[in-house]
């Protein structure tokens, strides 16, 4: 689990970023919205999940990027 846990957190703070599109789809084939008018209603709503977003990417770069730097040092 610790080999992939950048795989994860870079993973799981995506969804916040691709689901306002998904259910914006799903509002515009079921109840008539434009992808506007629920992109910004979403927005304002749930703007936090947006920051935890892209504070779970930043972690999951970071966390790679360590390893990264692990596996160079060892290998010299």
């Amino acid at each position: 689990m610790k080999k992939h846990l950048w795989k994860l957190l870079i993973t799981v703070g995506v969804i916040p970023l691709v689901l306002p599109f998904v259910l914006g789809a799903y509002h515009m084939w079921i109840e008539l919205w434009t992808m506007g008018d629920w992109l910004i209603l979403y927005s304002y709503i749930y703007w936090p999940t947006y920051v935890l977003g892209i504070l779970l990417i930043v972690a999951g770069v970071v966390v790679w990027r360590r390893k990264k730097n692990i596996t160079i040092e060892k290998g010299n």
